[in-house]
């Protein structure tokens, strides 16, 4: 799938169906154009349109045919019937690669969209032309500049993701983006007539500029090479996958939405386990493993220590852990003594075994005790957690914010050992200023951030699940390796 590098390379591109009223809330070919010029494509550009005219500063050209250098790359926003027309122009043309924006083919259920959609497939493949699509919102790259969104970030990153959904597309590009996740690339593929998941997972699992897969999957094409890519794809990189359309309900909307059969959640469930891809069930949890992937060094075990304020919070926080598949270790005397040192005033209400609850005792202690525990070697990790709607609210202690944070980064500077936040309670307009100021400091300083305490442990015990599944592959191979090498002859 060499060809498909086309698609995130092109040195010019044609949007084809730019309205000259410009760019508008109804998304269409000028917003893509806007998009491409925000995100800082350096190629041509022509926009397309039968009346000419100018669009955002670009002369509009009549057709495509009418554009007098070459073109690399086609985004189609025009009705489904003249996209077989624009197809031919397409291959008479040059053009390598097409982004069909267009809907109404095999996802709305008529059978005329069907035939088309199979006409241009069939073309697509006597061609030699790649269609990503239909209805779909294609690339983002910000690498080279191309997006179909103004706002995204133009900065690039290691976590390509595919999706079968445009909607979701925006979610975990903009989600991603708060919680410090930067993207090598993001495929919206919508219906896959021509390039598929299989195809993109497969490109993906070779590319350079990519570490990190996480795909959004409504239905496959061919189930066989799906779990022959992905097994492969899973070998050198994380693969973290949602699946929707696992329930009938969920499956009669993935048809109307892509034209996309679902499969059953037990066949998924032991393909993913058998591949040594990542399941999450939702879109907070996919950008919650791109976010730990992105961030977290591959940790020694899974015994973590806990650090935040309230007694009802370390109790679930430590139910939240075990039940993720993590450990919560009874600390050492030792070290219980040494931060029953830095209390103001005796222990009362002060948890200090694991998890560790400071409860009113003021948070200018914090540092030496996130410290002591970062250097604590009866732990691999350690989760501090804050609620910010408690009373009185953290968010209305004065300076609360910044003190906690610069513990936070001073500690994590100074350690090597892995930490994570979670925030909750976000109640009103107070906490959640309180909470942005966290999630940005987290951002800037490597730390990650999750929503909830069960979203920290469920994302760090699947992190664990991974490596020590890929190390007990490896070991294996390596052993029937050691065999072969060792049996003698004949």
């Amino acid at each position: 799938m060499s060809d498909l590098d086309n698609f995130f390379n092109p040195k010019s591109i044609a949007v084809v169906g730019v309205s000259s009223k410009g760019v508008g809330l109804q998304f269409g070919g000028a917003n893509f154009v806007n998009a491409l010029q925000s995100c800082g494509f350096k190629g041509n550009i022509y926009p397309v349109n039968p009346k000419g005219g100018e669009v955002l500063g670009l002369h509009v050209y009549p057709s495509l045919m009418d554009i007098p250098g070459s073109v690399d790359y086609v985004i189609c926003c025009i009705s489904i019937s003249q996209v077989p027309q624009l197809i031919n122009e397409c291959v008479a043309k040059g053009v390598k690669a097409v982004h069909l924006y267009t809907g109404g083919f095999s996802e709305s259920g008529s059978e005329e969209g069907k035939r088309i959609e199979q006409e241009i497939a069939s073309f697509a493949t006597q061609s030699g032309i790649h269609i990503i699509g239909p209805n779909c919102m294609g690339i983002y790259c910000p690498k080279t500049g191309l997006s179909f969104a103004s706002d995204f970030s133009s900065e690039p990153g290691s976590v390509a993701v595919i999706c079968q959904s445009g909607g979701h597309s925006f979610h975990i590009i903009r989600e991603g983006a708060e919680r410090g996740v930067k993207f090598s690339k993001l495929i919206s593929y919508g219906n896959a007539c021509d390039v598929n998941e299989s195809d993109l997972i497969e490109f993906l699992a070779a590319d350079e500029d990519t570490r990190v897969i996480a795909a959004y999957i409504e239905g496959v094409k061919d189930g066989k090479r799906f779990a022959r890519v992905l097994a492969k794809a899973a070998k050198v990189k994380p693969v973290i996958i949602l699946k929707g359309g696992i329930t009938e309900s969920g499956s009669r909307a993935a048809a109307s939405h892509t034209g996309s059969m679902a499969g059953s959640e037990m066949v998924w469930d032991g393909l993913l386990h058998q591949a040594n891809a990542i399941r999450v069930h939702n879109l907070e949890e996919l950008v919650d493993m791109a976010l730990t992937f992105s961030y977290l060094p591959i940790i020694s075990g899974r015994k973590v220590g806990i650090l935040g304020g309230g007694g009802g919070a370390t109790v679930l926080a430590a139910d939240d852990c075990i039940d993720a598949g993590l450990t919560v270790p009874r600390f050492s005397k030792a070290l219980q003594d040494t931060l029953r040192n830095y209390l103001k005033k005796g222990n009362t209400g002060v948890g200090l075994s694991n998890p560790v609850d400071l409860s009113d005792q003021g948070w200018d202690i914090f540092y030496d005790c996130i410290k002591t525990m970062l250097d604590y070697n009866g732990i691999d990790l350690l989760i501090f957690h804050m609620a910010f709607g408690i009373m009185p609210t953290m968010a209305q202690l004065d300076g609360f914010s910044s003190v906690i944070l610069n513990d936070i980064a001073k500690a994590h500077n100074e350690s090597d050992k892995p930490m994570v936040a979670a925030t909750y309670s976000i109640i009103n307009d107070e906490c959640w200023q309180a909470f942005t100021e966290c999630r940005q400091k987290c951002r800037e300083i490597g730390v990650p951030c999750y929503y909830s305490l069960i979203n920290a442990a469920r994302a760090i015990s699947r992190f664990c699940d991974y490596h020590e599944h890929r190390n007990k592959i490896q070991e294996q191979g390596a052993g029937t390796q050691v065999g072969r090498s060792n049996k003698k002859p004949g």
